[in-house]
Order: structure tokens, then C-alpha cells, then sequence
């Protein structure tokens, strides 16, 4: 009840942009934006675990103790740590919720040079820009808990009197049972920024080289200069490990970019029979990264106008992405997935290698808390992501339907895609390291996790790397139709849709399939089989409305946790959410309104 499902969040941005002509050739712009979001998030009171059998992350709580002089102890004995047997939980409502405040404010400057030149009965367009944008984001934290205070607070009372600010800590009591002066000690306000830069420098060249006996042989050319840039800075208790929450380290990095391209488009035919126009495009793109060296990608293509109507186009193309920031530096941290243990309830052989795992009496054993910790992270040796892309389509555009009387335009497309990618940046899936490691004892599986004397899963490491090969295709087809104009108004209508044939994923590292696929949820997302919208747009001077129906075909996710529950509805333990239509309604009025600047 304490989880909103709606979150307050405010946003104010400006932005303005002026263009001064310096002469006739050439003119001068300007633009600046700066935007600012206040945001809450909140989420139930903070939970405390303490003991091998409640805490799931090597963490302080491990080692925290609940000593026999605690006044509020009701044992008459120390709670060991170290025992297998001991596990406390409570979340303490009397601390109220966490309150997750964030300002972030985002500023972009950018100003260049265009314009245009004409030598030797040749045309040339060129532009010159720079651009600085940078982000700022602060998060203040409250009703989150130091789990050192906590530690000292139930530990030995000696300790607890020694230190002037230490309150002893009912954690056995029932709701009111920890009293405002308890809560003073343990709680503290957690304070985290971040900051992200970006620098571009950027020149441009493009005209027409020579006549070829189709057409111009027209080119682009330019140089490209990036710099980014990241810091990531926790709160003070957190990087010194004395928070009760979600543990991280601060961080910094970033890195450089030098890129050149050029890009060819040449006319080959020109109104010949069955060729009213033939095209190819030829471009490369090197990129030298300060932190992966340099490399070369290339793209072909061609677009074949049969006649009016008819037209074919292609293309192939090397892909590459560089690992983000966050990707390459970003800190470890912890998150808290809610998954199935493999080894609750084992039987057979799964029973066994659970036993090996060090899960006591395997048949009997269940994890007493879904939501099993995963230590996650940037990784600085990501490589970056390779493809080759290929597609064939076309667009038929009948002249029977230009400019009659129920049609201004109609366009049908379809293109063929089909997509493999190499090195991908990705994370394993959990679950299925956990099902994998419990099913074979690989350690390729086994070595990211690990389990206390009570059999619970206590560490899992699962940092970003370049674990998979993707493969996938499918088809986009389209029409768009525009009416003509009435005195009513003007009429159009889109359909697009994406149909995807084809997703798989394999972990280069095992050779093993990854869960990914169509019709498929993991990870947090899905690849529908079929995603479509549909458009519906009205034009009358001024106004204009629309509505959207966006369709997305079903999925299918594991139960996890779930498992045994009526919303577990599939077979083999999977929950079926079904197809989803969204619709999305829209109205504007254009004000006209002029105000012309002279000097």
C-alpha cells in the first residue's frame, strides 16, 4: 500500500533558437535549451534482514549480531551471525516509507556555421557546429537505515552506552515497538548525485562531383568529434558499506571519439524502360575511440524506380555501437530480483546437485524470500557490438489513386529485415543461471553464485559483458492514405505494423540459447510477434485531431515466484499476458502569431 502507482513528477524546460544571415552565403544560429525534473518515488517501509538465513547478499547485515545484553532480547542468549540457524526480519513501519526525491536538471548549447558555395559550375552545401550539453541529478532518500547504528544499537549494551548517541533497538516488538528516539539513531538522510557531459565539434561538405549520363554524382563528406563523460557519487554511508539499502560504489570515466565518412550517390539509369530511375549509395564511417581503437563500417544500397508507381530499394550495412558510459563505468549495485530457487522442493538428480551445492536437506528446503539479491554493474573491458543488416522492400504508390476525389495519396510498403549482431552487451538472465547451474553444476553457471551455511542464495554476480549473438528478421508493412481537401477539412490514415519472425539469442561464452524470443517476456521486456498502429489524422486550417490505436500480440513469462498461484495460467509454469490495444486521442489549434524582428 505504501508503492505509488501514480508518481509526482514536475518538468519546466525554455528553449529559443535565432538564425542571423552574416551575408548571403552564410548564416549564423544559435540554440540553447535548459530543462528541470522534480520527481517522488515511494516504496514500502526499508526491510531489516539480519542472519545468514534472512540476509542474501554478502553485506554487513551478515555479520551483525543481536547480543544477550540487549534489553530486548527475550532469549537470554547472543543471536550468532555466524549460525546457519539464525535469521531476523522486520520492516519497520514506524519509520514510514522511503521517499525517493530527484531534481534533474539537463542544459544544451549548440551554435554553427552554414552555407554555400558554388566552383567550377559545381554546388556546394557546408556547415560547421559545436554542441555542449551536460545533465545534473541529485536524489535525496528518506526512511532508509545504517545498518553500522543497527549493528551497535542491538549489539553488546556496553558498546551501545559508550557512544552518547546510541539508543538500544526493539526489533522484537510489534508495530510501535521501535520508538522515535530508536529511530533517530538508525535512520539517516541519503544524498546521491550524478553528472553526464557531452561535447560535439562537428564540419560538413556536400555537392555534386561530376555528371554521369543519369545524373549528378553527388557526395557527402565530414568529420565528427564526441566527448563524453560520467560520474556517478553515493552518499557518503553508502560507499562506506553502512547502509541498510541497496549497496554502490561511486564512479567516473569517459572517452573520445574521432569519426570520418564520406557517402557516394550515383545515378545509373535514367528513364530507360523499366528503369525510370536506378541509384546506388556507397558509404563508410571511420571511428577511432580512444578506448577501442579504430575502425571501418560501410553501407551499400540501391533504390530502382520501375515507373511511377513501382519502386524497389535495398541495402547492406555494417553495424557498430560503443559501450555507453553506463555500460563501461557504471558502479556495482544491487538489485533485488524476485525469482524461483531451482533447488525448492528438488527431487531426482536436480536434488543431488543442490545437496553439492550446499542446500540441506533439498527436498524439504524452500528460499524464504523470493527476492534474491543480484550484483550488478558496468564492466570497462566491453567490447563494442558488431552487425551486418540486410533489407529488401518496396513502395508502390498507384497512380490510380493520386488526386482523384477520395484520394490525394496512397502509399503500400514492405520491407524484409533480417539482422545479426555479434559480441552483444548484455547481462545473463538470472533465472536461468540459477535453473542452469542447479541442472548441471557448470561453473560457468555456478561460479557467479553462491550459497551460506543455510543453503540460501547469497551472492550472485551478474555484470554486463559481451556474452551473445543475436539473429533475428521479420517483415514492416505499411500504408499511409491522404484524402483530398474539402471544406470540411482533410482526412489521412496510416497503418504500420511489425511482424517479427525471427528472435535468438545464444551465450557466446556457453553456446547455450538465452530465454530471449518472440512472443517471449524476460529481462523486463518482450519481443511481440506482431506490433501495429494505426493512425487517424483530420487537418481544417488551424486545428488538427487524431486517435492512434497501438496493438501489441501477447506474451508469455515465466512464473517465478508465482509458480502454484491461479495467475499462473500457461503450461511448463508460465503466465500468458494477453494482447494489449492502447489508444491515444489528440487536439491542436495553431495560433498564428508573427513577430517580425528588423535591425
Amino acid at each position: 500500500p505504501y508503492n505509488l502507482l501514480l508518481t509526482p513528477s514536475e518538468r519546466t524546460g525554455f528553449f529559443a533558437q535565432t538564425d542571423y544571415k552574416l551575408t548571403d552565403d552564410i548564416h549564423w544560429s544559435l540554440k540553447g535549451l535548459y530543462n528541470t525534473r522534480k520527481s517522488v518515488h515511494q516504496a514500502g517501509p526499508e526491510p531489516i534482514f539480519l542472519g545468514q538465513a534472512f540476509c542474501f547478499l554478502i553485506d554487513r547485515c551478515y555479520t551483525v549480531s543481536v547480543d544477550k545484553t540487549n534489553p530486548y532480547n527475550p532469549f537470554g542468549f547472543t543471536l550468532d551471525s555466524n549460525s546457519p540457524d539464525f535469521g531476523l526480519g522486520r520492516r519497520p513501519v514506524e519509520g514510514g516509507p522511503r521517499i525517493f526525491s530527484q531534481q534533474v536538471d539537463t542544459r544544451y548549447f549548440a551554435t554553427g556555421l552554414t552555407g554555400s558555395f558554388g566552383w567550377n559550375e559545381h554546388n556546394f552545401n557546408w556547415d560547421v557546429n559545436v554542441v555542449r550539453a551536460d545533465n545534473n541529478a541529485d536524489q535525496d532518500v528518506t526512511g532508509t537505515y545504517n545498518i553500522a547504528h543497527i549493528a551497535e544499537a542491538v549489539g553488546p549494551l556496553s558498546a551501545c552506552q559508550a557512544d552518547p548517541n546510541c539508543v538500544p533497538l526493539n526489533l522484537f516488538g510489534g508495530p510501535g515497538s521501535i520508538t522515535p528516539d530508536m529511530l533517530n539513531y538508525i535512520l539517516y538522510h541519503e544524498h546521491d548525485t550524478s553528472h553526464q557531459a557531452l561535447g560535439v565539434v562537428t564540419a560538413n561538405l556536400s555537392g555534386d562531383l561530376f555528371q554521369l549520363p543519369a545524373g549528378a554524382l553527388d557526395f557527402a563528406t565530414g568529420y565528427e568529434h564526441r566527448n563524453l563523460s560520467g560520474t556517478y557519487q553515493p552518499d557518503a554511508v553508502v560507499v562506506a558499506g553502512d547502509s541498510n539499502g541497496v549497496p554502490s560504489k561511486p564512479t567516473a570515466g569517459g572517452y573520445n571519439i574521432d569519426e570520418f565518412y564520406v557517402e557516394l550517390n550515383a545515378p545509373l539509369i535514367a528513364d530507360a524502360a523499366f528503369a525510370k530511375a536506378l541509384n546506388i549509395d556507397v558509404a563508410s564511417r571511420y571511428s577511432d575511440y580512444s578506448t577501442f581503437g579504430s575502425t571501418t563500417n560501410s553501407k551499400v544500397g540501391f533504390r530502382w524506380q520501375v515507373n511511377d508507381d513501382l519502386t524497389f530499394r535495398g541495402t547492406w550495412a555494417q553495424g557498430f555501437r560503443a559501450p555507453s558510459i553506463g555500460e563501461l563505468f557504471g558502479t556495482f549495485s544491487r538489485f533485488d530480483a524476485t525469482l524461483n530457487d531451482p533447488c525448492n522442493h528438488a527431487t531426482g538428480q536436480r536434488a543431488t546437485n543442490c545437496a553439492a551445492l550446499g542446500v540441506p536437506d533439498p527436498a524439504n528446503y524452500e528460499q524464504s524470500n523470493s527476492q534474491i539479491s543480484v550484483l550488478t554493474g558496468g564492466n570497462q573491458n566491453l567490447q563494442p557490438e558488431k552487425s551486418k543488416n540486410t533489407t529488401l522492400g518496396g513502395v508502390y504508390s498507384p497512380s490510380w489513386a493520386e488526386n482523384t476525389g477520395w484520394s490525394q495519396k496512397l502509399d503500400f510498403e514492405a520491407t524484409w529485415y533480417k539482422i545479426n549482431i555479434k559480441d552483444a552487451i548484455q547481462a545473463k538472465d538470472a533465472q536461468t543461471l540459477l535453473d542452469r547451474c542447479a541442472d548441471t553444476l557448470d561453473q560457468a553457471f555456478c561460479g557467479v553464485q553462491d550459497r551460506n551455511a543455510a543453503g540460501y542464495i547469497a551472492f550472485r554476480n551478474d555484470t554486463l559483458g559481451n556474452l551473445g549473438r543475436v539473429e533475428t528478421q521479420g517483415f514492416d508493412f505499411g500504408v499511409t492514405w491522404v484524402g483530398p481537401d474539402t471544406d470540411w477539412g482533410r482526412l489521412g490514415a496510416s497503418w504500420q505494423n511489425t511482424y517479427v519472425d525471427k528472435y535468438s539469442a545464444v551465450d557466446t561464452t556457453t553456446g547455450l540459447a538465452e530465454p530471449d524470443g518472440v512472443g517471449v517476456e524476460v529481462h523486463d521486456s518482450g519481443i511481440p510477434r506482431i506490433r501495429s498502429t494505426l493512425r487517424l489524422n483530420w487537418n481544417l486550417g488551424e486545428w488538427s485531431a487524431g486517435w492512434s490505436m497501438r496493438y501489441v500480440s501477447a506474451l508469455t513469462e515465466d512464473c517465478a515466484a508465482a509458480s502454484g498461484y491461479a495467475i499462473c495460467n500457461g503450461a511448463d509454469n508460465t503466465h500468458r499476458l494477453g494482447a494489449t490495444t492502447y489508444h491515444d486521442v489528440r487536439a491542436s489549434w495553431n495560433v498564428q502569431v508573427s513577430m517580425p524582428l528588423t535591425v
